[in-house]
């Protein structure tokens, strides 16, 4: 029988009511007679509630008011303007382009002296770090944000600010710094009556109880936050706490009690649709009949997680989709936009040119007029020199109406061919920025050099893309007991290339983060199976995949395990050089050769020992006298001539040399290495 607390939950699950069309158009008609102070606060309104449920709309209203605050020199709503697109980009997951509005939020704000204003922009930069894992940037923007405001006029916000440093401690494991920040924010929130406030300040202390082992006092703050949340109705939140004390509960061996708060979970996640919830609940349900020795059921349990777990993965592959979509026709309408402008600025330049044209024929026939009455005045003196002067005349006239006439022609001519080579121009480089943002996009993906360099000490990346964007891409995820590093190679290269790698990088980060898979074998064989259901390659013809390395370095077993598909591992130990090859199959639909199992290769590291993961740009790129590969044999020699100096030189050796041999050969691929080195 579900004790009181879960029934009271699931009896008050609502749904939110949205602001109706008739609100919207009535903002907008108060807009259109407004002065523009009032339009710009219309407009950052109707972008904050159509954030999260219309991004593009959204979008729309955050730039024009923005375009409005430009116009006026309103820098106050020109920073709060950037704030509001820098939450937007968030939500479209263009994490780049977020940074950079808040920042830009942030600098505007710092002039105006607008402490508040940079502290929430602070806090706002503090939060997307956090959602990166980027704890370091995290601690340090929400700790300015706090360090700005009065916490006597601002009680609130310095409840919030304290709450999430006491989050970044407490995933840092930082667990006392934690406990004194959230018991902090929650006096504060409790005296103001922030019920939310008080239940998410409990919760992190129940976490941070459940990493120092204090079962009992996890689940009672755990209890105690559930009630605030269900106070406030905030659904999500509970049923977050109530998987939490389902590990809680599942770590002390309360089977039933975890039983019990798991399904109420699986209930509420249904009700409120969420499918992160869903799969959460059904594993936490799976691992407990697990433990029961209720097999059959467990299996049933971790399937129908399997089964959501693709159903998110499409929805999120989707939902990016129609993100960069909505990024890509903003672009495209502001560059619409330009191009109207700039053709408007060209037909008034050729109105004024014109005008000037006709005022100058105008001078010329005048002077002829002129000249002409003289002319006739003097007829009686001198007939016969006036008759022949007349002649000369009008052939100067003639002439002079030619060369006009010629003259115009050119200039029309030379005008039309400005105007078609700098459309020309501008098409190109409209086309040539969107490929530039696709690979900021791209290069967003890659993992920080700073983020690697904290496990592995000595290291080197080689990657040059044929084009401005790649088909090849490095991967690379690190936990308390074991890296994993991936190197691939999609089907193609430029945007097809890309748009591939995009899906590969959020496999990888699934199989591997979210699932926590770090088995090489198990991660390929998952990958190939995900490749296929995306991208329905059983029911189409379509056969896009990728060739693939992974090496999993084991920190406690001091071994380095690998697998691939179509790709090796070279790793030089005790100067003597080996090759590791993987299957010969691709992460996608591979007829005739139906892999189900990949093989696994393990090292034990002796000394020191340098590995490298490549994809086949490099060994296949033209070149040297005869116009040939470079092929494998040449890659292996130079690797092991070089394999002693520091992994850096390495890096600019193999940089060097394929530069050398390529001399004025076209790059005929995506070229990637990725060399690192173990100690033992």
């Amino acid at each position: 029988m579900k004790n009181i607390l879960l029934l009271s939950l699931l009896l008050l699950i609502g749904f939110p009511l949205f602001a109706q069309n008739s609100e919207v158009d009535s903002l907008l008609n108060i807009a259109k007679t407004s002065n523009d102070s009032t339009k710009i606060d219309i407009y950052l309104d109707l972008a904050i509630g159509y954030r999260s449920v219309q991004p593009d709309v959204a979008l729309k209203y955050a730039n024009d008011a923005l375009k409005l605050a430009e116009q006026n020199d309103d820098f106050t709503n020109k920073a709060a303007s950037l704030h509001v697109l820098g939450a937007i980009y968030t939500v479209l997951g263009d994490y780049e382009k977020a940074i950079s509005n808040l920042l830009e939020s942030l600098r505007n704000y710092e002039l105006l002296g607008n402490s508040k204003g940079v502290a929430n922009s602070s806090n706002s930069l503090g939060i997307l770090y956090f959602n990166q894992e980027d704890y370091s940037n995290a601690k340090k923007y929400y700790s300015k944000a706090l360090d700005l405001i009065d916490s006597s006029e601002y009680a609130m916000s310095t409840g919030v600010y304290k709450l999430n440093i006491g989050e970044v401690y407490q995933a840092t494991g930082e667990n006392e710094k934690a406990l004194n920040l959230e018991k902090q924010a929650y006096d504060i929130f409790n005296q103001l009556g922030d019920i939310n406030g008080m239940a998410y300040a409990l919760g992190v202390q129940g976490k941070v109880n459940h990493q120092q082992g204090n079962y009992n006092k996890a689940i009672e703050l755990t209890k105690r936050a559930l009630e605030y949340l269900i106070e406030d109705q905030d659904y999500l939140g509970a049923v977050e706490y109530l998987n939490f004390l389902v590990e809680v509960y599942i770590a002390t061996d309360n089977l039933y009690l975890a039983e019990e708060n798991a399904t109420t979970a699986l209930e509420i996640a249904n009700q409120i649709n969420s499918l992160k919830w869903k799969i959460k609940s059904f594993e936490n349900l799976s691992e407990i009949f697990y433990q029961k020795g209720l097999f059959q059921i467990a299996y049933q349990y971790k399937d129908s997680a399997y089964i959501y777990e693709n159903k998110l993965m499409d929805e999120e592959k989707q939902k990016q989709i129609a993100n960069l979509r909505i990024i890509y026709e903003s672009e495209k309408k502001e560059q619409e936009n330009e191009i109207l402008r700039i053709d408007k600025e060209l037909k008034q330049k050729q109105i004024l040119q014109q005008r000037i044209l006709n005022v100058a024929i105008g001078s010329v026939l005048v002077i002829l007029i002129v000249f002409a009455i003289i002319t006739f005045r003097a007829k009686n003196q001198k007939q016969k020199a006036n008759t022949q002067l007349k002649i000369q005349n009008e052939e100067i006239r003639q002439q002079r109406e030619e060369i006009e006439t010629q003259a115009e022609r050119l200039k029309s001519i030379n005008t039309d061919v400005i105007r078609k080579n700098n459309l020309i121009e501008e098409k190109n480089k409209n086309i040539t920025d969107s490929i530039n943002y696709a690979k900021r996009i791209q290069t967003a993906l890659l993992p920080f050099p700073q983020r690697i360099e904290k496990e592995l000490e000595d290291f080197f990346i080689y990657y040059n893309p044929k084009d401005i964007v790649s088909g090849d891409f490095y991967w690379y995820s690190d936990s308390a007991d074991k890296v994993v590093i991936a190197v691939a190679d999609c089907t193609g290269h430029g945007i097809p290339g890309a748009f591939m790698s995009f899906i590969g990088h959020d496999m990888l980060n699934h199989i591997v983060n979210f699932k926590g898979i770090t088995q090489p074998s198990e991660i390929l064989k998952q990958l190939k199976l995900s490749v296929i259901h995306i991208l329905r390659q059983e029911q189409s013809d379509n056969r896009d995949g990728m060739d693939i390395s992974i090496c999993v370095w084991d920190k406690k077993k001091n071994t380095v395990q690998f697998s691939g598909a179509n790709h090796s591992l070279i790793y030089i130990q005790n100067k003597q050089l080996y090759q590791l090859k993987g299957n010969k199959t691709t992460m996608g639909f591979d007829e005739g050769k139906n892999v189900k199992d990949f093989d696994v290769h393990e090292i034990n590291l002796v000394g020191d020992t340098c590995f490298y993961l490549f994809s086949d740009g490099y060994v296949d790129q033209f070149g040297g006298e005869k116009d040939k590969k470079f092929m494998i044999k040449n890659f292996r020699e130079l690797l092991s001539s070089s394999h002693m100096k520091k992994m850096e030189t390495q890096g600019v050796i193999v940089k060097e040399t394929i530069e050398e041999w390529m001399r004025e050969e076209e790059q005929v691929d995506d070229m990637l290495v990725f060399g690192f080195r173990l100690f033992a």
